[in-house]
């Protein structure tokens, strides 16, 4: 029997967004699951089977590329061949979406199902990444309130317990340490949001009509620049009774990043914004990017501006044309990676989408409005690789870890698939069934000793409480000078 530390880095998909259905959470224990002053370790009946830190290459540090890197140029040259150090800043950023569904607690038998699972303190050392040189400054709750989501669906969710079932954790706002933005070469603010599990966000992801922005009181030079309704709806719905969600996800992470930008600004420091997401949490990171810049909470004194750019991530097309003309022209960089064979992008907007004939897409997008991708490509595919099975699910071809195992191995168009970073191939099976079987690594492998319970005083086995959560403090003046309050 071998004794794995709690300090490996697991970092795998817990949740394969659209397609499957409802799964138990494979997670490392968190701290709330650990008694107070002694070291747990968790015992079972293989070895460590685990990641490798991402090496960032010696040559042409990041600090002296990062604008490249994260599209200046828009990733002109950088991607047909491979940027190594873009290859690796791509996989670092959808760890940060990973983390997402790791910390999110979705066990039906949880009393807090629908939080996070770890306190934002010690949320990276709790899912083992230690290394990655990021704290947590803010937590991200969204509210499913949406007139627009038939109150059957509301009605059949469970409602008993502490957590309000209409509330769910999104994400997280994460800003780089001294020493890691030593090297990065600015103060780097991450913005991470999590991918469709819930019930109503499915509800929600099936509410594909167009709506305004203007009509969610977004800021827009445009009423005509439109949105896909649910994204938008789990982006500003607010819940007053639940102290979590008396701020909607948009005030939340506004509020936060208006009190770090002045926090680093008065230190003189470079400041980048990143935004990254997986499937849903790709379309409302790149309608956060462009809530900031329109809000012109990008915008410094002297004609400066912050950097704000998003890492997308198997998104689904996410608004109109005039939407796309408007953040592009707002300077928001997008770099969009998706598996080719992955359905999950080529919705909304099967038929009528831009793909279809130029001269044509006015018309169409006056009539009945045309859905359209933005940014910059990064497709892939997932039969390029030697290491994944021939006939994969349509939920797995939409998995993260999938994702990140064929950044990992793209060379460039019709090059030899040929891992470079070195992630752990076994990754592809902790939650999924994806790695070839020959390679003797059983699918969903990952797992939570014990379920998460510990025996108590009594010797009766139970699931410990949580550790309070953030809950936002002082966003109301920070709102009130972004005119938001």
């Amino acid at each position: 029997m071998a004794t794995i530390n709690l300090t490996v880095p697991f970092t795998a998909q817990l949740h394969t967004q659209p397609f499957t259905g409802p799964s138990i959470p494979n997670n490392p224990i968190s701290s709330r699951f650990r008694k107070p002053a002694r070291s747990l370790k968790l015992k079972c009946m293989a070895t460590s089977i685990t990641s490798k830190p991402i090496a960032e290459p010696t040559t042409s540090p990041i600090c002296d590329r990062w604008r490249k890197i994260h599209g200046e140029d828009n990733w002109a040259g950088m991607i047909d061949p491979m940027d190594p150090l873009l290859r690796t800043e791509v996989i670092r950023y959808a760890e940060f979406s990973q983390a997402c569904y790791d910390g999110f607690d979705n066990d039906p038998f949880s009393k807090f199902c629908g939080s996070c699972k770890y306190p934002p303190k010690s949320f990276f050392h709790d899912l083992g990444l230690d290394n990655w040189g990021y704290e947590i400054t803010s937590y991200i709750y969204s509210s499913n309130t949406s007139e627009l989501i038939p109150k059957v669906f509301t009605k059949a969710i469970r409602s008993d317990g502490p957590w309000n079932p209409k509330v769910n954790w999104m994400g997280y706002v994460a800003v780089s340490k001294d020493e890691r933005a030593a090297k990065l070469g600015r103060r780097d603010i991450v913005v991470a949001w999590r991918g469709t599990v819930t019930k109503l966000e499915w509800v929600s992801d099936l509410i594909s009509f167009l709506k305004p922005v203007t009509a969610e009181n977004l800021s827009s030079p445009d009423p005509a620049i439109k949105v896909m309704a649910g994204f938008l709806h789990i982006y500003t719905d607010k819940d007053q009774k639940c102290q979590f969600s008396q701020f909607s996800a948009r005030e939340q992470v506004l509020g936060e990043l208006k009190r770090l930008i002045k926090v680093y600004k008065e230190k003189g420091e470079e400041i980048s914004i990143t935004l990254t997401g997986h499937s849903l949490g790709s379309a409302v990171a790149t309608l956060c990017a462009y809530d900031i810049a329109e809000s012109n909470l990008d915008k410094l004194d002297n004609n400066r501006k912050i950097h704000v750019s998003v890492f997308s991530f198997s998104g689904p097309r996410l608004g109109n044309t005039k939407f796309k003309k408007r953040l592009e022209a707002l300077g928001v960089k997008v770099l969009r990676t998706f598996n080719v064979n992955d359905k999950v992008p080529t919705v909304p907007g099967i038929l009528f989408n831009e793909q279809i004939l130029t001269w044509i897409q006015p018309i169409v997008d006056f009539i009945i409005g045309l859905y359209t991708h933005v940014g910059v490509t990064f497709s892939l595919d997932n039969k390029s690789s030697p290491f994944v099975k021939d006939n994969i699910s349509l939920a797995s071809m939409h998995n993260l870890q999938l994702l990140m195992h064929l950044v990992d191995g793209y060379q460039s168009t019709g090059a030899r698939f040929s891992p470079a970073v070195g992630r752990d191939k076994a990754l592809l099976n902790r939650d999924d069934d994806i790695l070839e079987d020959k390679y003797l690594i059983p699918p969903n492998w990952g797992q939570i000793e014990n379920k998460g319970l510990l025996k108590n005083e009594n010797g009766e086995w139970e699931l410990p409480e949580q550790e309070d959560r953030f809950t936002p403090e002082g966003i109301e003046r920070h709102l009130e000078k972004l005119s938001l309050d």
